[in-house]
């Protein structure tokens, strides 16, 4: 049995998709049907440029952003960590752990956007490598 990989993970919900000059007012509008979930920022080829949430789009407001005009782009985030799919869940784990981002993504191998590595998939990913067997010394 091989090690489990990020793909294994549900990546595919708690998130939606915004365009990069999309404005504040229709990333509110996606946001509002995901409650709990993040925005995932992505230019014209799909990768993505950042995050946004509700806080991002609370500080646009008190800035007094024009939230019709000001877009996406303006108000995201930058602070993403973007990890492969193909990547084991063991070796990624302690790099969010030490760099602490906003929001960790998986990409596809051209580094197109492929899913949200949100908190809950944080915590199912924890429990899989709790749950792993340890391996044995030879020693015992």
């Amino acid at each position: 049995m091989g090690e489990a990989l990020i793909s294994d993970l549900i990546l595919t919900d708690e998130h939606t998709t915004v365009g990069v000059d999309d404005s504040i007012v229709e990333g509110t509008k996606r946001l509002i049907d995901m409650p709990g979930g993040v925005l995932i920022v992505l230019d014209e080829s799909e990768n993505v440029k950042g995050v946004m949430g509700t806080h991002q789009i609370l500080k646009a407001v008190a800035q007094g952003m024009d939230l019709s005009s000001a877009t996406c782009g303006e108000a995201m985030e930058l602070d993403v960590l973007q990890v492969k799919l193909s990547e084991k869940i063991a070796d990624v784990l302690p790099i969010i752990n030490e760099r602490k981002p906003q929001a960790v993504v998986a990409v596809d191998d051209d580094g197109a956007f492929s899913g949200y590595f949100s908190p809950n998939d944080y915590r199912q990913a924890m429990s899989r490598l709790d749950n792993m067997p340890a391996i044995r010394s030879l020693d015992e």
